[in-house]
């Protein structure tokens, strides 16, 4: 797994990189500055997210679910990244 750092994101997103956001629901208050499919953490670890195999960015609050999950997805043969720091990188922690 890839650890994308926030400086990077605008080049990957201008090349098109698919983005998931597997925050739990409790946690989307704050809206994304991008596209972004949600697919809750729940569901790829059940396998259960339809996810098609091209390059993933995958984010969440702080980093660390979005590093889990992609664990889960590398094992099922994907090519994932995860935003290093999470959505707070990008907003400076507010």
């Amino acid at each position: 797994m890839r650890k994308v750092r926030p400086e990077e994101l605008p080049a990957l997103l201008e090349q098109g990189v698919r983005v998931v956001d597997v925050r739990p629901p409790d946690r989307r208050q704050t809206p994304l500055p991008f596209p972004a499919e949600w697919i809750p953490m729940e569901r790829i670890q059940k396998g259960e997210h339809g996810l098609p195999k091209a390059p993933l960015l995958l984010v969440c609050e702080k980093g660390l679910l979005s590093q889990v999950a992609a664990l889960y997805l590398e094992a099922e043969g994907y090519e994932v990244m995860s935003l290093e720091g999470g959505l707070l990188a990008l907003t400076g922690g507010k």
